[in-house]
């Protein structure tokens, strides 16, 4: 019994790969109701979102940032450090593209896809490189930066309609202190313990789990990850579904291929979990259309689809 389980879930998931294509994921938000909380949608997110290019031990994607977004990514994770004197993507010793290209990709992604938000987390800097990415955040998105206005973070957090992010992109940022965090349109993140007061996004990640065995990460971990956070129950919450290399020899992309495959089982398994409500952004390595369509899909069973969109997010 357990092998025919094994066997037809298999079957569904490759299915669920070759059906991905007929998903609008460059538009997939345009069939979500304006009055979906932002908290509760179910959103495709890029760790390490802009390493396509860097050296295999610091490679977590394949897809340039205009790529990922157009394949359905609405969560960059962007980590920042200067090269040069200019701020540029790192990943550990390794630095890419600039942060120039990756909010230039976004500004036009977002002028071509007026229904779409994405969501910046600004989780690391490196060699004091805050004023230069905050001043291209205002050079290239400016007035599509959404803005809090004088409300209290996160009580707009907590309260915010997809309706309202339209054609805009929400900044967390991971420094504390910084004086940026007075600015309206910069949202403070959590910590990886989520012990930081006031944060508006939630990220748990305790190495030890990430570095561990694929099968007890997928059906230990994440799971206990979700009840961390339905004990807070407050902002965005980024359930991180990558697996983290302890040796620093094998690389990214081998971790990932160690449990793609569970990875991708347990998300298309929260349609039918008790965790769903608490479902929001997933974050995985080496995006791709079939991977994002298994976390977009979710919004069926969250019914937060507009009345007679559901043929467009459906298998």
């Amino acid at each position: 019994m357990a092998r025919t389980a094994i066997s037809l879930g298999a079957c569904l998931l490759h299915l669920a790969a070759a059906c991905a294509f007929a998903l609008d994921t460059a538009g997939w938000m345009a069939a979500l109701r304006d009055d979906a909380p932002l908290r509760s949608v179910a959103i495709p997110g890029a760790h390490d979102a802009g390493t396509a290019g860097m050296p295999w031990y610091a490679c977590t994607q394949d897809a340039d940032i205009a790529r990922q977004l157009a394949e359905g990514v609405r969560y960059l994770d962007l980590r920042t450090a200067m090269q040069g004197g200019v701020p540029v993507i790192f990943h550990g010793p390794a630095t890419g593209m600039r942060l120039h290209a990756a909010l230039r990709a976004v500004a036009d992604f977002l002028a071509a896809h007026p229904s779409e938000c994405v969501i910046l987390d600004f989780q690391h800097f490196r060699d004091a490189a805050e004023a230069p990415a905050a001043a291209l955040l205002d050079q290239l998105l400016g007035a599509r930066l959404y803005s809090a206005g004088g409300a209290d973070k996160q009580a707009c957090m907590d309260s915010l309609p997809l309706g309202s992010v339209r054609g805009k992109a929400l900044v967390l940022w991971g420094t504390v202190p910084d004086s940026r965090l007075q600015d309206p349109r910069f949202f403070l993140r959590g910590n990886n313990g989520g012990t930081r007061p006031g944060a508006c996004l939630h990220s748990f990640y305790d190495e030890d789990a990430h570095t561990g065995d694929a099968a007890a990460f997928v059906q230990e971990t994440l799971p206990q990850y979700l009840e961390r956070f339905r004990g807070m129950a407050r902002g965005l919450f980024v359930l991180q579904g990558q697996l983290t290399d302890s040796w620093g020899i094998r690389g990214p992309r081998f971790m990932e291929n160690t449990h793609a495959t569970r990875m991708d089982s347990f998300v298309a398994s929260l349609a039918r979990s008790p965790h769903l409500p608490l479902v929001n952004i997933i974050q995985r390595d080496f995006t791709t259309p079939a991977k994002n369509a298994l976390t977009i899909r979710l919004n069926i069973p969250k019914a937060l689809v507009r009345p007679g969109q559901e043929s467009a997010l459906a298998d």
